[in-house]
């Protein structure tokens, strides 16, 4: 009820950017949620991961930040 309540707030006096938010906050949430459990998994392993691997771990992150940055405003295309 609380939720419903919450979200009918967000949809009647938000605007265009909190219909995207709704939308894209439980992603962004689970999204998180994976990547701690995937850090938790590779700290167990002793960071045993070949090169390419790590290349791969590297540039998904660099992409996070970049879309990050884009989405909050601190980058100008």
């Amino acid at each position: 009820m609380l939720l419903f309540a919450v979200v009918s707030a967000v949809l009647r006096f938000g605007g265009v950017w909190s219909w995207w938010a709704l939308l894209w906050a439980p992603l962004f949430v689970v999204a998180v949620g994976f990547l701690a459990y995937e850090w938790r998994l590779l700290a167990r392993s002793n960071w045993r991961m070949r090169a390419l691997e790590w290349g791969f771990l590297v540039v998904a992150h660099c992409g996070f930040a970049v879309s990050l940055a884009g989405i909050l405003g601190f980058r100008r295309y």
